[in-house]
C-alpha cells in the first residue's frame, strides 16, 4: 500500500512540474509577442536631446511628414554652441535603432558634411562648434562656425485610414551663438 501511495505523489509531482513548464513557456511567449507588437510613440513624437555649455534641450521633429508628401515646416530649436564646444546629440532607441543621418552646416560651405549612420551603432553624436579648414587666414587656415544640424530617420507611421506607412522625420537645430 505504500509503494502505491509513493507511486501516486510521484506522479502527481511530475504532473504538477510539467503544468508548471507549461505555464511558464505559455507566459513567456506571449510576453514575447507582446513585446513584439507594442505599439511605440508616433513619429511626430519622438524627440531627440541636444546639449553644448552645460545646456540641454528636448529637440521635437521639425518635419515628419509621409514620403512623397508636402511636408510643413515647423519649428527650429535653437542652441547657443561656442566655437570650442561639441554639440552632443542623444538619440532615443526609436532613432538609433534605424539608418539616420546626420546633416552638418557651417558658414563656410566647404566644411559642410553629412554622416550616414547603420541602426543601433551609436548613442550620442558629437559635432564640433567648429571646424579648421585649409584657407586664406595668417596660418593658412581658417575656421568654419556650426550653423545648423539636422538629423533624419525613416520612420513608420499611421496614416489617417490606419495604415502603416514610411514617415521621413527631421530633427533641427539652430547652433548659433
Amino acid at each position: 500500500m505504500a509503494d502505491r501511495n509513493k507511486k501516486g505523489r510521484n506522479l502527481r509531482q511530475f504532473v504538477t512540474l510539467i503544468v508548471a513548464v507549461v505555464i511558464v513557456v505559455v507566459v513567456s511567449v506571449l510576453f514575447q509577442h507582446w513585446w513584439n507588437n507594442r505599439p511605440g510613440p508616433a513619429p511626430r513624437e519622438i524627440t531627440i536631446e541636444a546639449s553644448a555649455g552645460g545646456e540641454t534641450v528636448t529637440v521635437p521633429p521639425y518635419s515628419a511628414c509621409e514620403i512623397d508628401v508636402e511636408c510643413p515646416e515647423g519649428e527650429v530649436t535653437d542652441l547657443a554652441v561656442g566655437a570650442d564646444e561639441k554639440l552632443t546629440l542623444t538619440l532615443p532607441p526609436e532613432v538609433r535603432d534605424h539608418d539616420f543621418s546626420l546633416l552638418m552646416i557651417y558658414d563656410n560651405p566647404a566644411a559642410n558634411d553629412q554622416r550616414l549612420y547603420p541602426g543601433n551603432s551609436t548613442k550620442e553624436v558629437e559635432v564640433p562648434g567648429s571646424v579648421e579648414l585649409k584657407g586664406e587666414g595668417e596660418d593658412g587656415t581658417t575656421d568654419a562656425r556650426l550653423l545648423v544640424v539636422e538629423v533624419r530617420s525613416p520612420q513608420i507611421g499611421v496614416d489617417e485610414n490606419g495604415t502603416e506607412s514610411p514617415v521621413r522625420v527631421v530633427w533641427s537645430i539652430n547652433a548659433q551663438p
